[in-house]
């Protein structure tokens, strides 16, 4: 089974399942595009003991029909990067326990369907090194842990549109496998693998919307909570204007794993149109500068083709008697 760590980490960065439509009770599908992306500033907590601290970036880069579990999908592809600070307590493997301390990075990519935006695949690299502060000298680790999981979906009616209030269950398959390797001078824990295929489905339901405050600006967002077969649930707060959640929670009972606040975003749906680059009201700045630009021209030309004044002659003064 999945370290309850790595499935908070994974479910920080899964899309919720909806976006709003005009009416405040339905909820439909956003129209997600290259080049999308949101960056989050997430707190997650792994089974190593080490909390990471950072950000990480979710960017579109196709849509298109994907195969998955020998299924097909209209699905997005989406890049996942981040990186961040690590700090924690290792179990050493002689006994006893010290500080950790170091950084860390994140790669790889999800496969999400577009119609319900669920998580259909996903291959997920972390990488960590730094230093054990033990009391004889400081140790250097690194830590290593690829997870690749796939979902066959056999039962899915939380699809678009959904209605606040509205609960559900999909019915899946989830085939995964995870490996953990962790390094440091003098007691190195042996590099494991955990593989399986098993059922794993989920709960959905949505709640009305509610004010949600982030360091990329106040969202109203709608509460989606998944809830999973070992009791941990992630909760999405989704905000339409946004096409994404504005904060994720991942939870285990009553403890919190992890968190993700929005920090930027690039939505293209919501933007405004533009031609050659420019948006219509930047054309319209272009426009008065141009007028602008041609009054100028013009009284400059004018100047110019106006004829000089010619000197008059000069009236002889007659001189007094």
């Amino acid at each position: 089974m999945r370290s309850l760590g790595w499935l908070a980490l994974a479910a920080l960065l899964v899309l919720p399942a909806a976006t709003a439509a005009a009416e405040s009770t339905t909820v439909n599908g956003p129209a997600l595009a290259p080049g999308d992306h949101w960056t989050y500033r997430t707190n997650t907590s792994l089974a190593t003991g080490l909390a990471l601290h950072g950000l990480v970036t979710l960017t579109v880069t196709s849509h298109a029909p994907t195969e998955v579990e020998g299924r097909s999908f209209d699905a997005y592809i989406m890049s996942v990067t981040g990186t961040g600070t690590a700090s924690g307590t290792f179990a050493l493997r002689l006994g006893g326990s010290a500080q950790a301390s170091g950084a860390w990075t994140l790669s790889g990519q999800q496969v999400v369907d577009a119609r319900g935006l669920k998580i259909l695949s996903s291959v997920l690299d972390l990488e960590a090194n730094g230093t054990i502060h033990t009391n004889s000298i400081p140790l250097a680790f690194e830590l290593s842990v690829q997870n690749t999981t796939s979902f066959r979906i056999d039962s899915d009616p939380w699809q678009f549109p959904l209605t606040v209030g509205a609960t559900s269950q999909v019915t899946r398959r989830m085939n995964f496998t995870e490996d953990f390797r962790l390094v440091y001078f003098g007691g190195s824990p042996n590099p494991s693998r955990t593989a399986g295929i098993i059922w794993w489905n989920a709960s959905y339901s949505i709640e009305a919307a509610t004010a949600v405050d982030t360091p990329a600006g106040n969202f109203d967002a709608y509460p989606i909570r998944e809830s999973q077969p070992d009791g941990s649930e992630t909760l999405s707060f989704f905000a339409p204007v946004a096409g994404n959640h504005a904060r994720t929670e991942a939870r285990n009972g009553t403890t919190r794993l992890g968190t993700a606040d929005l920090v930027s975003y690039r939505y293209q749906a919501l933007e405004p149109p533009t031609f050659l680059g420019l948006t219509t009201d930047r054309w319209a700045f272009v426009a008065i500068g141009a007028s602008a630009a041609g009054v100028l021209v013009v009284w400059w030309l004018r100047r110019r083709r106006k004829p000089a004044t010619r000197d008059e002659p000069a009236v002889p003064v007659k001189a007094g008697p």
